[in-house]
């Protein structure tokens, strides 16, 4: 075999084992075999791979809309979401919020009754003068299709425009997990959810996927998640767009239950927060400065090293190691186990255990402080990171027998070890939608179709202009 072509074969074995990170290096190789091939004299071919050449990523695609509505303004989309936040608002009101003149809200507002997204609600009295008219939005202007996938269970729901859930199906995962097995029983369930949907609205708008981390979420590729053995590189996004026919967003478990609790907790989740998301693993979702922060590539939030280093624990060569109880779930079980409690095999036993402790058990009360903890002091490093006051708890972990406990933890680390805890009080708070995962991946859809952005990296909080 030719230099050239083994370079090759090694340089795509290793792109399709490490996207991301080798991304740059290829490009270095690609650019030292160009000089080579223009460089006059014969002289051999030489290039190492330098770790630290640092090299601009591809460009980030700027993030679009669905089409179906064809909302053909930052401003409409400006109008939906004061109206959503607040319930319902009137035009005069509408104006005031927004910055739009008068003659402004009133041509938008008619397009999107006009549009059947907005319904005038009963009249309602402003005292001398003209009645005020609120507007709403029509939960059946829209809906979206949710699905999570999780290493216990496949959930998938259909979600109308203002959260009301239309549809709620789910499968538990026993001894498959592979990718062929559950795209199959994701994508059967998706059609029949998306077939209830429609009967309901007729702008069914696309369908959202949260997953475990890692991921490529710009491309939609799962990078070999915890508990999901032969995941690796599988284009999820892609095989659903297939097998689904219509738009699909992939995102991280937690950033999608960060999403859905913004779109459906209104108004007092209006402003930053941390989504605190605990299940199979510990993450986190953030909303910072009026929309959903990913990070570069979609991972952003990840808390088990945060937990690591609050509590000391470190690997032989001094980085973080992996913390237990940063798996809520089984940590609870193990943990429980180990302290004689006869705890059930198979589906059930978390459960068990979170009912034992609301039963006053105190071995299970000890292992659930003990878990609590731990992620508390995650916790903690988030707000000194992000300097937020709120911090909303949820996730599969978080069963009603339990949650008031992880809630005291959480609460009383977070107002008591930070840094900045003598100006700020953190309000700890359980996420409302059940489901949190797989209404957050509908949310998505919504998010992606509605949230006005006027740069990809976030949006104002006025109008963009008082004239459309």
């Amino acid at each position: 075999m030719s230099w050239p072509a083994t370079a090759c074969t090694v340089a795509l074995a290793e792109l399709t084992q490490f996207p991301g990170r080798f991304r740059s290096v290829l490009h270095a190789l690609t650019e030292a075999a160009r000089a080579y091939a223009d460089a006059p004299g014969d002289r051999a071919f030489g290039w190492q791979r330098s770790e630290t050449r640092t090299v601009l990523p591809p460009p980030r695609p700027a993030p679009r809309a669905f089409n179906q509505l064809a909302l053909g303004s930052y401003n409409e989309k400006l109008v939906i979401e004061n109206i959503r936040e607040a319930g319902a608002l009137s035009r005069v009101e509408i104006a005031e919020q927004t910055g739009l003149t008068p003659q402004a809200v009133s041509r938008i507002t008619r397009n999107l009754l006009t549009a059947g997204l907005l319904a005038e609600d009963g009249r309602q009295s402003a005292g001398a003068g003209k009645p005020r008219v609120p507007l709403r939005l029509r939960p059946d202007a829209a809906s979206a299709i949710g699905v999570h996938l999780d290493p216990e269970m496949i959930t998938v729901v259909a979600v109308d425009l203002c959260g009301g859930i239309l549809d709620r199906r789910q499968m538990r995962l026993f001894e498959r997990r592979d990718p062929d097995w559950c795209l199959e029983h994701m994508t059967r369930l998706a059609l029949e959810s998306a077939a209830v949907a429609r009967q309901v609205s007729h702008d069914l708008l696309g369908v959202g996927v949260a997953v475990p981390g890692p991921v490529d979420a710009r491309a939609g590729i799962v990078l070999d998640p915890p508990l999901f053995d032969g995941w690796e590189q599988v284009e999820l996004k892609a095989e659903l767009v297939e097998r689904l026919g219509t738009a699909v967003i992939v995102e991280k478990d937690a950033t999608a239950a960060a999403i859905g609790e913004r779109w459906l907790g209104a108004a007092d989740r209006a402003e930053d927060f941390v989504y605190l998301y605990l299940g199979a693993g510990v993450g986190s979702g953030a909303f910072l400065n009026g929309d959903v922060y990913r990070g570069t590539t979609g991972n952003a939030g990840e808390v088990g090293e945060l937990c690591a280093i609050r509590a000391g624990l470190l690997t032989d060569e001094g980085g973080p190691r992996m913390v237990a109880e940063c798996a809520p779930i089984s940590a609870v079980v193990d943990q429980a186990r180990a302290a004689g409690l006869m705890v059930p095999q198979g589906d059930g036993a978390y459960d068990w255990v979170c009912e034992a402790a609301s039963r006053g058990d105190e071995r299970a009360v000890a292992v659930l402080e003990n878990v609590a903890g731990t992620v508390a002091l995650g916790a903690v490093g988030i707000i000194d990171l992000l300097d937020v006051e709120l911090l909303v708890v949820g996730g599969p972990a978080v069963l009603p027998s339990v949650a008031d406990l992880y809630l005291r933890r959480i609460a009383a680390a977070v107002n008591r070890f930070p840094v900045a805890r003598r100006v700020r009080d953190v309000h700890v708070a359980q996420s409302r939608p059940n489901q949190a995962a797989a209404v957050g991946a509908a949310s998505s859809v919504f998010h992606s179709a509605f949230t006005p952005r006027l740069s990809p990296r976030g949006r104002s909080a006025r109008a963009a202009s008082t004239h459309v």
